[in-house]
């Protein structure tokens, strides 16, 4: 398969196993949002256009499931490690969790892309 159709259909996976947990801890989120800019949470969906390419090019250099988990443990580390430490009202529950959840999201769709291409 081409490298830039993989990297689009990994992409496009990405954003497709995410919208259940964005979808369940949007409350929560929006929430922990309003406390910290004292105005409501506003999506711009515009943004996944550059997101979640980006993560599946890091998803992609993962060698196995395992290591699928550290980069997106990692890459979500960076996200929300940086917002704690700059942003008063940020909680830390709030960066254990959405890390611990990026890991997770990069392991589960690393291990359903390669029962896809095992179809091929």
């Amino acid at each position: 398969m081409n490298a830039v159709v993989e990297w689009l259909l990994v992409s496009i996976m990405l954003l497709l196993i995410d919208i259940p947990w964005l979808l369940l801890t949007s409350e929560s989120s929006a929430t922990v949002i309003k406390g910290i800019q004292g105005s409501p949470l506003k999506f711009r969906p515009e943004s996944a256009l550059i997101v979640y390419p980006a993560m599946g090019y890091l998803l992609l250099k993962s060698r196995s499931m395992g290591e699928a988990f550290l980069i997106g443990l990692a890459a979500y580390l960076v996200y929300d490690f940086t917002n704690y430490a700059t942003l008063t009202n940020f909680p830390l529950w709030f960066a254990v969790r959405d890390s611990l959840y990026g890991g997770l999201l990069f392991a589960v769709t690393y291990y359903l892309w390669q029962k896809i291409k095992k179809l091929n």
